[in-house]
Order: C-alpha cells, then structure tokens, then sequence
C-alpha cells in the first residue's frame, strides 16, 4: 500500500512539474474586430487587421458570385 501511494505522488509531482513549466505562444494577440475601438493598438497592425479582412470579404464574394446564373 505505501508503494502505491508514492508511484501516485511520484505521478502528481511530475504532473504538477510538467504544467509549470509548460510554454505557452509568446507575443501578442489583437482582435481584429476591436481594430477601430481601441486606440492601442499598433499602426502595423491595423494594416495586417484591414488586409486579411479584405481578404476574407474578396473571398465571401467571389464564392457568393459563383452561383452560375441559377436562381433558386
């Protein structure tokens, strides 16, 4: 019975170990939906914001636009 128990707290404290020392993504994450609320967020950023929404928007058209004349 004291075996077991020091194999389960061996496993906790290498648990507990492995979790505090887990590396999270450094750096910094923006909403790109909050782009024109907050005044904080880097010029640089805007741009990239602005791109990838064109993009997406570009997107959303073309695949609306594909509809071949068909009205349903």
């Amino acid at each position: 019975m004291k075996n077991i128990l020091i194999v389960i707290a061996a496993f906790i404290a290498v648990f507990l170990i492995v979790i505090g020392n887990w590396e999270f993504p450094s750096g910094r994450y923006y909403n790109c939906r909050d782009l024109d609320f907050h005044p904080d967020i880097p010029p640089q950023v805007r741009v990239e914001c602005r791109k990838m929404i064109k993009e997406k928007l570009d997107e959303e058209r073309k695949r609306n636009s594909d509809t071949t004349g068909y009205i349903t």
